[in-house]
């Protein structure tokens, strides 16, 4: 019962998180973090942005997997395929929702980090493994006396500034995505930590 739940957080944190980008792809006020440095660097390199997210995610497991494979696990890899899968359902659907609703931009772009932040709360608690970013974090977070609040958002800004200074495009949902992804996966992690002890 217990394996079935940390894999039902697993399914259910990528979903919010492929929600989310979804929703600033709809937006088009500026993508999340990660998206955004790949849009640079693919103005210098001919690939698909599909490939050059998988090989983003694979560099980063690797690094993490150098120094704590414990980050790892079958969540990670559920993560690096059903994002993509899951986009490619969502995003269609959220721009038909695009044009008949009222202020959709701004309902997007508020709303994708806080979905975006709790859905990496989410199955980053299950502990059935962290997806690429995640899983650096909490290597950096193990290894420094920062905060993971901290560590996130200084991660985030770090991709955003060398994905505008590429060529990038930066919009308002992205700096938003700077500012409060990193605090809401934060509290989320910690009110799930609280309820397991609470349990």
């Amino acid at each position: 019962m217990k394996e079935t739940k940390k894999f039902a957080q697993v399914l259910i944190g990528t979903g919010l998180i492929a929600l989310a980008i979804s929703l600033l792809i709809t937006a088009h006020q500026g993508y999340d973090t990660i998206s955004t440095l790949l849009l640079g660097i693919l103005n210098f390199v001919d690939v698909p942005f599909w490939i050059a997210s998988l090989c983003f995610n694979i560099i980063v497991l690797l690094i993490v997997a150098v120094f704590d494979r414990a980050e790892l696990g079958i969540g990670s890899f559920i993560n690096g395929i059903g994002l993509g899968l899951l986009i490619g359902i969502f995003e269609p659907v959220m721009d038909k929702v695009s044009i008949h609703l009222p202020f959709y931009p701004w309902i997007a772009i508020f709303a994708a980090p806080i979905l975006f932040g709790i859905g990496a709360g989410i199955y980053v608690s299950s502990n059935k493994g962290s997806a690429a970013l995640e899983a650096l974090t909490a290597l950096i977070y193990k290894r420094s006396k920062l905060t993971q609040k901290t560590i996130r958002i200084g991660l985030d800004a770090a991709m955003v500034l060398i994905g505008f200074a590429l060529g990038a495009s930066v919009g308002l949902g992205t700096l938003l995505c700077i500012v409060f992804i990193g605090p809401i996966f934060e509290a989320t992690m910690k009110t799930i930590a609280a309820r397991k002890k609470n349990a």
